[in-house]
């Protein structure tokens, strides 16, 4: 009886290290994922993932991080971890809307809002990943904010519908996530 007892409780604490988030091997501080044993949908070798979220939501507490940037992180180390090469994995964030003004840059922000942007660093992060950032130019215009006090390497786009409709031209896949 005692092995069973000690094989159950081996099996047990082997789950619980399977069921533990990880960051990286793309981003690592951002973006925990989890190992899945079984990968349930194929990931053909050779394919290009392009997607593009779409965020224009924020969180209302001042100075918290818009988790809508780990789920990018967590996109691009989930699929690494599974095998998918990072250089196959071409990211887009489209910011409009409230998430705008995560496009600043940390000078910025702080004149703006007095206090460092919670998102600089992460963006920072997405983009020496290789994350393609745009922010919408109507709502930047409509919060005052000048393209010369954007973030370094965030582009500035007409609307967020046109970066929409451009990147999904170019084969793109749309995700929604922070547009609620």
């Amino acid at each position: 009886m005692r092995p069973v007892i000690l094989l159950l409780a081996c099996a047990s604490a082997s789950l619980a290290v399977l069921a533990e988030p990880a960051t990286g091997p793309v981003i690592e501080d951002y973006g925990p994922v989890y190992y899945v044993p079984e990968t349930p949908l194929e990931l053909p070798a050779g394919v290009r993932w392009k997607a593009v979220f779409d965020v224009s939501a924020a969180p209302e507490e001042p100075g918290k991080l818009n988790y809508r940037f780990e789920t990018v992180a967590r996109y691009l180390n989930m699929h690494a971890r599974a095998g998918v090469d990072p250089e196959r994995l071409d990211v887009a964030v489209v910011l409009h809307g409230k998430a705008t003004k995560a496009a600043l840059s940390g000078e910025a922000f702080g004149e703006r809002y007095g206090q460092p942007n919670p998102d600089a660093d992460i963006l920072r992060q997405l983009v020496a990943a290789g994350v393609r950032i745009f922010v919408c130019g109507q709502s930047a215009s409509a919060f005052g904010f000048r393209a010369g006090e954007l973030a370094p390497r965030v582009t500035l786009s007409l609307s967020a519908m046109t970066a929409l409709v451009s990147l999904q031209s170019d084969g793109y896949a749309l995700i929604p996530w922070g547009t609620d």
